[in-house]
C-alpha cells in the first residue's frame, strides 16, 4: 500500500480535500495527516488581493505555521513514499517541495483552484497588469512546476494550467470533485416531508459563495420573468459572497416576492435543502473559469438524485458524456433559465433527469468510480507519474 503524507496549512475540512482524502483511501492507499489549522483561522482569504498590510500579515502567519510543523514534517517525509499538497497548498508546495525531491519522493498537488484564476481572471480583484498579478501567476507556475503529478477535476483545468506553467499534460491527472456520500445520499430525498406546501409551486434551489462564476444576477432575472406571467415558484437562495449585495439588490429593486435569502448553513444541512427542492440550479456565468469547472453543487445534486439546470460548458459536457443529466443554458442568459425551470413543471421531465444524473454520479464521480482513476498513481509498476486519466 502506498503511503502518502498530507503535508502543510491546507484547510482540512474544504470539500476538495476531503473527497481526495477518501477516493485515495478508497483506492488503497495510507493518508496520514501532518497539518496545522492555520488558513482555517483566516476569516477573510480575499483580503490580501486588496491591501498590502493584509498580504503581509497573512505572509507572516503562513510563513510561522510552516516553521511549526518542521519537527513533525521531517519525521514524516522519511515515512512517506509520496507527499500530497491540497487547497490552499501554494506556501506548502513552495515551503517543502525541496526537500521532499531531495529525499526522492513524489510530490502530488491538488490544487482545485489557481492564483491567477481566482484573483485576476474570476473574481477580478487584481488587474491583469499590475505588479501584484505577476507575482500571483508567479506563484502559480512555481507551484504547479514544483508537482510530479497535479490533480485536476476537468480536463479543461489540466489544459489552463499546463499553459499557464509551461508544464506537459502528462504530468495531470483528472479526478473529478465529487462529494461526501455519507452526507449526500439520494435516500435521504424520502425523509423530507413537504406538508403544507402548495403542489404546483415548483421549488427552486441555489447555493454558493456568489463569486461571479455563479452568476446568481442570472437567477434573479429569470426568476423575475416568470413572477411577470404568473409562474408560481418558491425560491431559495442559500449564500454569502462578493456579489451577494447585488444580487439581494437586484431582487428588491424588481420587487421579487418569490426569493427567500437564506445565510449560509452547515454542510450537513444542505442535504436536506437539496432534498425539499423540485429542481437545483448549478452556476450560469459568463466567465472562463465558469466554462471549465463543474461545481461542487452540482455533483451534490447528482449524487441525490435531483433535477439540474445549469450553464452549458465544455466541463459540463465532458462530465456528462452524452447523456442528459442536467438541463443547460446559455452562459448569463435568464431567458433561457426561465424556459428551463417551466419545462421542469413536469414531475416525469425531472425524474428522468435525476435518474440520468444519479447513474451517471456513480459512474465517474463516486468515491469507487474515482479510487479506480488513481490506483495507476498507486502502482509502482507503473513508469509513469502522471498522465490525462479520462
Amino acid at each position: 500500500m502506498r503511503r502518502i503524507v498530507r503535508l502543510g496549512l491546507f484547510d482540512a475540512a474544504y470539500h476538495r480535500n476531503r473527497t481526495t482524502a477518501a477516493a485515495l483511501t478508497a483506492a488503497g492507499a495510507v493518508l496520514r495527516d501532518v497539518h496545522l489549522p492555520v488558513l482555517e483561522t483566516i476569516g477573510d482569504r480575499l483580503a490580501p488581493s486588496r491591501d498590502a498590510a493584509a498580504l503581509l500579515a497573512t505572509a507572516r502567519r503562513v510563513a510561522l505555521g510552516e516553521i511549526r510543523l518542521v519537527p513533525r514534517a521531517c519525521s514524516a517525509i522519511v515515512w512517506a513514499q509520496d507527499l500530497l499538497f491540497g487547497y490552499p497548498g501554494h506556501w506548502d508546495i513552495l515551503s517543502w517541495a525541496p526537500l521532499a525531491r531531495r529525499l526522492g519522493r513524489r510530490v502530488l498537488f491538488d490544487p482545485l483552484v489557481t492564483l491567477t484564476e481566482t484573483f485576476i481572471e474570476d473574481r477580478r480583484l487584481v488587474a491583469p497588469a499590475t505588479g501584484r498579478a505577476r507575482l500571483i501567476r508567479w506563484l502559480d507556475r512555481v507551484a504547479l512546476r514544483a508537482a510530479d503529478v497535479i490533480l485536476a477535476d476537468t480536463p479543461q483545468q489540466a489544459a489552463s494550467w499546463a499553459a499557464l506553467a509551461g508544464v506537459p499534460l502528462s504530468r495531470f491527472i483528472v479526478l473529478p470533485v465529487g462529494v461526501d456520500e455519507r452526507l449526500f445520499d439520494p435516500a435521504r430525498r424520502v425523509q423530507v416531508v413537504r406538508r403544507g406546501d402548495d403542489p404546483d409551486c415548483l421549488r427552486v434551489l441555489f447555493y454558493g459563495t456568489y463569486s461571479p462564476l455563479h452568476g446568481a444576477e442570472t437567477i434573479v432575472d429569470a426568476v423575475h420573468r416568470l413572477e411577470r406571467v404568473g409562474e408560481r415558484l418558491a425560491v431559495v437562495m442559500i449564500g454569502t459572497g462578493q456579489c451577494e449585495a447585488v444580487v439581494r439588490g437586484r431582487a428588491a429593486e424588481a420587487g421579487l416576492r418569490t426569493i427567500t435569502f437564506i445565510p449560509w448553513v452547515p454542510e450537513h444541512e444542505l442535504p436536506h435543502w437539496i432534498a425539499w427542492a423540485d429542481v437545483v440550479l448549478g452556476i450560469f456565468g459568463a466567465t472562463a473559469k465558469a466554462g471549465r469547472v463543474v461545481p461542487n453543487k452540482v455533483y451534490q445534486a447528482m449524487a441525490m438524485a435531483s433535477a439540474i439546470v445549469t450553464r452549458d460548458s465544455p466541463a459540463l459536457r465532458w462530465l456528462a458524456d452524452g447523456e442528459e443529466i442536467a438541463l443547460l443554458v446559455p452562459p448569463a442568459d435568464a431567458d433561457a433559465l426561465a424556459a428551463a425551470l417551466r419545462a421542469l413543471r413536469s414531475p416525469d421531465r425531472r425524474a428522468e433527469l435525476a435518474r440520468a444524473a444519479r447513474a451517471r454520479f456513480e459512474a465517474v464521480a463516486s468515491d469507487r468510480a474515482r479510487a479506480s482513476r488513481l490506483r495507476p498513481l498507486l502502482d509502482p509498476s507503473r513508469p509513469e507519474t502522471g498522465g490525462v486519466w479520462l
